[in-house]
């Protein structure tokens, strides 16, 4: 079997592996960087998507996902505590 989902990746090329879930990290969140780190990870399976405008807040990450005309295509946050991640848009 080639890659997850039998090869689809259905939200980026994120297969599950050693301290890593479906939905994220499965660990703590501390900085931007991190967020955009996993982010990058997270969407490495789209060559032609950036991470922008990543902003912290009490309990998340936010986060834009834009297009390579720079258009908004998600918006997502990064749970502090668990690394997990969602679409909010």
């Amino acid at each position: 079997m080639d890659g997850c989902w039998g090869g689809r990746y259905p939200h980026g090329n994120y297969c599950e592996g050693p301290g890593r879930g479906w939905y994220g990290e499965r660990k703590e969140i501390r900085s931007q960087a991190e967020a955009k780190k996993v982010l990058l990870r997270f969407f490495s399976s789209y060559d032609d998507i950036k991470i922008n405008n990543i902003k912290e807040r009490k309990w998340f990450f936010e986060a834009e996902i834009r297009d390579k005309k720079n258009n908004v295509i998600d918006l997502v946050i990064i749970d502090k505590r668990t690394g997990r991640i969602r679409s909010i848009y």
